[in-house]
């Protein structure tokens, strides 16, 4: 029997350098598809499909954001995006 505590997912950002190991971070700790493609709109996809009922916290965005710069910012601009298709998925980011 699934419960809401097996969509929790809380994932820390800190010491990630690049955009791979960021999406190895992602593979290892959200429940991704074989098929999941490692870019930000097969992300968008998987969130908006099957992740729908997920709680994610992201920790350590602010540094991850300093080193990676744009790319998280269209990050977490695209997971703002997802929140407002799905209302039971919620996203949150912190320092």
């Amino acid at each position: 029997m699934e419960t809401d505590m097996d969509y929790q997912y809380k994932i820390t950002l800190d010491r990630i350098y690049s955009v791979d190991e960021f999406q190895d971070v992602l593979r290892e700790n959200l429940p991704l598809p074989d098929y999941y493609g490692g870019t930000l709109d097969a992300l968008y996809d998987v969130l908006t499909d099957e992740g729908c009922k997920w709680t994610i916290l992201f920790s350590g965005f602010t540094e991850a954001e300093a080193i990676l710069g744009k790319y998280m910012r269209s990050f977490k601009r695209m997971c703002e995006k997802a929140c407002k298709e799905c209302d039971s998925l919620h996203i949150d980011f912190t320092d």
